[in-house]
């Protein structure tokens, strides 16, 4: 039987697709598929049933045989299911003579579901269920687009399918991660605007001038928009017509672009209805349609060759400088802010939160939410999202750089392998730059991130026995290789999924979304900077080709302003110090609020603030002082200690026993004692700095599992 097809293709036959059908394995041709084949239980995961294609025409039974194998190939399961549901279908209809086209490759998803109705209708009366749908779908997915890709012989970007998985020919940049997502120019309507798109998004891909993520994830999406604008026209080639009237048209779709819900592409984005349209989505929306008119009207040889003379042959320059006049200017001067920071009172409660996700679907957690109340929530089962957030957090590394790094992305540091910085061995992890070419794609890590790349891969290690996997963190089905990653899609949904469970909030109670994860590289960033990195150190950290990005990053934090204002030294211009320097720009900074000043120091509470701590100022975290306040420190150590020893002998003398060192008033006095002792050693041997806090560590709020140092970015490194 596996000789049936064989003889039905001869050496001058033109279709291409008998050129894939001489290279496909003998046990792969049918019409029965199965016997023969190593590990078909495991390439399936159907058991031991067969794909069987008898009595189908001979090049759709070889076709979907082909597609079968390639299944196989991309280490998904072969769908034995949907194949002999399909097949079963067509042998109905050749039995009834209902039409169908000759070939999978005509045979799109809406023939095939329109066949599929009417096969249960005339069997069983009624619609097919959706399981049966869901199975007859994954045929016409990613299979199907492999067979048409293989099978065509023009430029892969004449596809209205666009998917590197399935058409190797689409370029990738060296550094950019292996591509499990496609884009579809079908979704643009008009058929002279999809076209042209396709010709220059891919001819900008093949020069290197944009790259697939680009492409896939902005720019179609911005045209596809600009496509159904188009539809609210009478005659949408009105948009090529006088060129002095471009800007009024492009005025026209910046207004209807401005619209949420006019630029929501699928349902599930319903929730972005009534978020209002930044300036710069609607600039790149705008920009994308004015360079594609641009390169049309560039090009017009070439332009009449790819797209015919009609309409394209009307643009101009002028169209596309009537376009780009509408782009708006974004100033980049930005005010001081805090906006993308995650401060101390957030991070403590997301490590207590995170073995939420992995826990098991049928265990629970008890979990305290960031308004204070506790509630008892199911695991996600995902600890892979878990170690990725958590390296996320401690690297400050993009999302997919975690995603996709490989899986040996650790390395010892030359020469130094063995040796320690604080106590902690060190380690180069190699992340997944995607972004910039010329940039690099290593930092040093401490033992800390280490440990949790070393549990993911023994998690890998432990789930996908047998194999080398790519990537450090994999998607869980259909992977039999380990060649594709964790997907994007999943991760935002299950970090999403899990804040509206932990309700994390930062020290204002505002609710921090972690599934905008690169507000944790904002973070890591600003406090590198605020420990005092060069700029040249911090832009070679967080991986930037310009220093101006990586200061686009730093948050100007209102707490850390005031912090390095107190504790710089002012100069004058011959490089003497201004002895009256630190009280006038203290006094400057404070002078509209008198509150603030006390005997010893400041009171540096931000003025929206108002104080609930009574005198418990030594024992404060936003207490400062400095040397000039260090007769006043002196002085009040010397009236605390003769206040302790009269207090204490008097409660001998009434009692008949010493006070007990739990004695609330005591342990108040013993907190501020130690306190100024501990701001007199610090102003004595940091002379000219100023003092924040008294040296008193705050109680953690409860049991942290998984520790972060929240306070390496406030020590002074040598």
């Amino acid at each position: 039987m596996a000789g049936e097809h064989r003889h039905l293709h001869p050496a001058g036959d033109q279709d291409p697709f008998w050129r894939l059908w001489l290279k496909l394995p003998e046990p792969w041709k049918g019409p029965v598929i199965g016997d023969g084949i190593e590990d078909w239980e495991r390439i399936t995961e159907n058991g031991d049933r067969r794909i069987d294609l008898r009595g189908l025409p001979d090049l759709i039974s070889a076709e979907l045989a082909w597609m079968a194998h390639w299944q196989a190939q991309d280490g998904t399961r072969s769908a034995v299911l949907g194949t002999n549901q399909f097949a079963n279908i067509l042998r109905r209809a050749l039995r009834e003579n209902h039409p169908f086209p000759s070939s999978i490759r005509t045979l799109d998803w809406g023939t095939a579901g329109a066949l599929q109705r009417w096969f249960y209708a005339t069997r069983w009366s009624r619609l097919p269920p959706h399981g049966s749908i869901a199975r007859l779908r994954v045929i016409f997915r990613f299979s199907r687009l492999a067979l048409l890709a293989r099978c065509s012989s023009e430029p892969w970007w004449t596809l209205d399918e666009w998917h590197p998985r399935c058409d190797p020919r689409i370029p990738l940049a060296e550094h950019e991660p292996q591509a499990h997502y496609g884009c579809s120019p079908s979704k643009i309507s008009h058929e002279w605007l999809r076209e042209a798109v396709k010709w220059w998004l891919g001819t900008q891909l093949e020069a290197g001038v944009l790259r697939w993520s680009t492409v896939s994830q902005e720019r179609m999406r911005c045209l596809v928009r600009f496509d159904r604008w188009l539809s609210t026209f009478a005659d949408p080639l009105d948009v090529l017509g006088d060129p002095a009237h471009a800007v009024q048209m492009a005025a026209a779709f910046r207004r209807w672009d401005a619209d949420p819900a006019n630029r929501l592409l699928r349902e599930n984005e319903q929730r972005h209805a009534q978020r209002p349209v930044a300036a710069r989505q609607l600039n790149d929306d705008l920009r994308a349609v004015a360079e594609l008119f641009a390169f049309v009207a560039a090009n017009p040889a070439e332009a009449r060759q790819v797209l015919g003379a009609h309409p394209w042959s009307r643009a101009t320059d002028a169209h596309a400088a009537g376009w780009f006049r509408q782009v708006s200017r974004i100033p980049h001067q930005r005010d001081l802010n805090d906006e993308h920071y995650v401060d101390d009172h957030a991070l403590a409660q997301i490590p207590a939160a995170l073995p939420l996700l992995g826990l098991g679907r049928d265990e629970h957690m008890l979990v305290t939410r960031g308004d204070g109340q506790q509630t008892t929530a199911l695991g996600f089962d995902d600890p892979q999202a878990m170690r990725m957030i958590l390296l996320q957090i401690l690297t400050g590394r993009r999302a997919s750089e975690i995603r996709t790094c490989l899986f040996d992305c650790l390395s010892p540091v030359p020469d130094r392998a063995l040796d320690a910085v604080e106590g902690e061995e060190i380690a180069r992890f190699h992340y997944a730059q995607s972004k910039i070419d010329i940039a690099p794609d290593n930092i040093l890590v401490d033992l800390e991130v280490v440990a949790v790349i070393e549990e993911q891969r023994k998690w890998v290690r432990d789930h996908f026995p047998g194999i080398t996997p790519r990537h450090l963190f994999l998607q869980r089905t259909g992977n039999r290789q380990g060649d594709k990653p964790y997907p994007s899609g999943t991760y935002s949904w299950i970090l999403r999924e899990f804040s509206k469970i932990v309700k994390i909030t930062d020290s204002k109670g505002k609710a921090v979304g972690l599934s905008h994860t690169h507000r944790f590289r904002h973070t890591k960033l600003t406090r590198l900077a605020e420990l005092g990195l060069p700029v040249h150190v911090l832009m070679r950290y967080a991986g930037h080709a310009t220093p101006s990005m990586s200061m686009h990053y730093v948050a100007a934090r209102q707490e850390h302003a005031e912090q390095a204002f107190l504790a710089t030294a002012k100069l004058r211009a011959d490089g003497t110090h201004v002895v009256f320097s630190r009280d006038d720009h203290d006094s400057l900074h404070l002078f509209n609020r008198a509150d603030r000043f006390l005997p010893h120091g400041w009171c540096m509470l931000p003025p929206m603030q108002s104080c609930d701590k009574g005198n418990a100022c030594l024992t404060c975290s936003v207490f400062v002082t400095d040397s000039s306040h260090e007769a006043a420190l002196e002085r009040q150590l010397t009236e605390t200690s003769a206040l302790i020893d009269r207090s204490t002998t008097a409660f001998r003398e009434r009692h008949g026993r010493p006070m007990p060192e739990d004695n609330v008033w005591l342990l108040q006095r013993r907190a501020e004692h130690a306190a100024l002792a501990k701001l007199l050693d610090t102003i004595g041997s940091q002379p000219g700095r100023a003092v924040q806090g008294a040296g008193c560590g705050t109680a953690p709020a409860g049991p942290v599992p998984i520790s972060l140092d929240l306070d390496r970015h406030r020590r002074t490194r040598p």
